[in-house]
């Protein structure tokens, strides 16, 4: 996904191995409890941070996530996608943990992300904070690259969705992503500062039973901020896909 040969927007996204550094969170403070999801979908497109990473891309994923006596939420899990053409395959493992501070949330992270082509891994850290504000769910999210084509880089993508119950199967979400480079650093995503890409989608969560969802999306992404060094790979147009999750 990174690498310089190359997420749900919303894709296109992905985010999170957590440090836990002084969470204090143990697995003898776990409760018993433990959420966990797998999905399968596909999209017209890979599309990750405005870069275009293939066409016709199947990918599947595995979450895990619960609660700790602490007070602390945690999720971990896996992502992979398989691109065709000139894409390559990429699974991301990631780990994050947050805390609920009343009108806003705090959350930490980190992901690592490989690629089937031998190109050399990249990983980065995270640190976001997410609320409600007149009627909005928005948030930001620092992401701080640490191996790959995005060492020492920062990156600063902000948020803004909206979610609407249709009826009692179905929501309607409209969301807005905006990614900022603040720091090119030393890697080989961007060139330069400034605005990176944005992304406008719309997707339907739609409940099939108690335990299976359908989750189709329209998205128009646009990477042509100026900042991004693989000019040939960056996104500017429609794209869609359609998941299918299942909890357990």
């Amino acid at each position: 996904m990174w690498h310089a040969s190359c997420s749900n927007l919303f894709a296109m996204k992905k985010t999170l191995i957590i440090l836990a550094i002084g969470s204090g969170l143990s697995l003898s403070q776990a409760q018993a409890e433990i959420e966990s999801e797998f999905h399968v979908g596909y999209n017209s497109d890979y599309v990750f941070r405005g870069l275009n990473l293939g066409e016709d891309a199947y990918e599947y994923g595995l979450n895990f996530a619960g609660s700790s006596s602490s007070g602390l939420d945690w999720s971990a899990g896996l992502w992979g996608v398989s691109p065709s053409g000139e894409g390559t395959g990429e699974t991301d493992v990631y780990a994050s943990v947050s805390k609920d501070l009343g009108d806003v949330s705090v959350a930490a992270g980190f992901t690592t992300y490989t690629y089937e082509d031998g190109a050399a891994h990249d990983s980065e850290l995270s640190l976001g904070i997410s609320g409600e504000a007149y009627g909005f769910d928005v948030g930001a999210t620092a992401f701080f690259g640490t191996e790959g084509a995005v060492d020492e880089q920062v990156l600063i993508e902000g948020s803004l969705a909206q979610s609407y119950e249709l009826n009692d199967t179905t929501n309607l979400n409209a969301g807005l992503v905006i990614g900022y480079v603040s720091d090119a650093g030393l890697g080989g995503y961007a060139t330069d500062n400034g605005v990176a890409y944005y992304a406008v989608t719309l997707s339907l969560d739609v409940t099939l039973s108690d335990d299976i969802s359908l989750s189709p999306y329209v998205a128009y992404v646009n990477g042509d901020g100026g900042t991004i060094a693989d000019v040939g790979s960056i996104e500017d147009g429609v794209i869609g896909g359609v998941k299918v999750s299942m909890s357990f």
